[in-house]
């Protein structure tokens, strides 16, 4: 669409004159085919008449190819330049409103787009609360069963101890205080069995030496779980092993015989 500054005087001259003034829509495309150009502004000379096949500007008349000469008033000039400029301003009426059209249209797809993303980005946080909820109650069952089962043996131990007692009552013979009061020396252990429970609920089953430290645990679930950030944890009794306890034998720890690790994200 010409500019405003295109519908000057001089230009809608120009044009009605370059195509010998046979109809506004072809002035029209001629503003807008030499807006650009570098005499589009210069002054049009007056002439006596306006005549159909006489413009001042012999290439555009060498298009024409059959000339009618049509004698034009000033008045029909005058008639003749409004109605063009009249044209172009309704283009660019309808030009702005398309643009203000497609302006809104944008707007409103990057609104949808946006809450496109606020929706997914809210699904995504339900979920990782819903895992978050359901690990934390996959931890708790852990350490009830856990539990239950320690109190279970502690239970066993003492009708075990009872039968034992029960049974040296029926034999009736003192024994001798120096034979009983002899401490039973600590059962010392070589090896240490681990259950290694992962985040992702799988176990691994391996078999370190007592002295083994827990730095060795920590490179085996690495190497084995390809993890890289992770903790380590009983359930019962509960402990939370800091890198300072890396150090300490499996021995030393307490998780001879056998025991359950959970490792835990981090």
């Amino acid at each position: 669409v010409v500019s405003t500054q295109s519908t000057g005087e001089n230009r809608t001259t120009r044009a009605l004159r370059a195509v010998q003034y046979e109809s506004l829509e072809r002035a029209i495309a001629w503003l807008e085919n030499h807006d650009n150009d570098p005499d589009i502004d210069d002054p049009v000379e007056e002439s006596g008449g306006n005549v159909l096949g006489s413009a001042a500007d012999p290439a555009q008349t060498q298009s024409v190819q059959e000339e009618v000469r049509v004698e034009l008033t000033a008045e029909e000039r005058a008639a003749k330049a409004a109605e063009v400029q009249a044209k172009i301003a309704e283009r660019k009426r309808i030009a702005e409103e398309k643009d203000k059209q497609d302006a809104i249209m944008r707007e409103k797809i990057r609104r949808k787009e946006g809450q496109s993303l606020a929706e997914m980005r809210e699904k995504r946080e339900m979920e990782e609360a819903k895992l978050l909820a359901e690990e934390r109650r996959r931890q708790k069952l852990e350490d009830q069963r856990a539990r239950k089962a320690v109190l279970d043996k502690i239970k066993q131990d003492r009708l075990s101890k009872g039968k034992e007692k029960e049974a040296e009552k029926g034999v009736g013979t003192p024994q001798p205080i120096a034979q009983t009061a002899t401490p039973q020396p600590p059962k010392q252990y070589d090896e240490c069995r681990l259950q290694i429970r992962l985040p992702t609920g799988q176990a691994l089953v391996n078999s370190f030496k007592a002295e083994d430290t827990l730095g060795d645990v920590v490179a085996f679930v690495r190497d084995s779980a390809q993890l890289e950030t992770f903790g380590l944890m009983t359930s019962f009794p509960r402990k939370q092993y800091q890198p300072s306890d890396y150090g300490f034998s499996l021995k030393s720890l307490g998780l001879c015989p056998s025991s359950v690790i959970i490792v835990s994200k981090q």
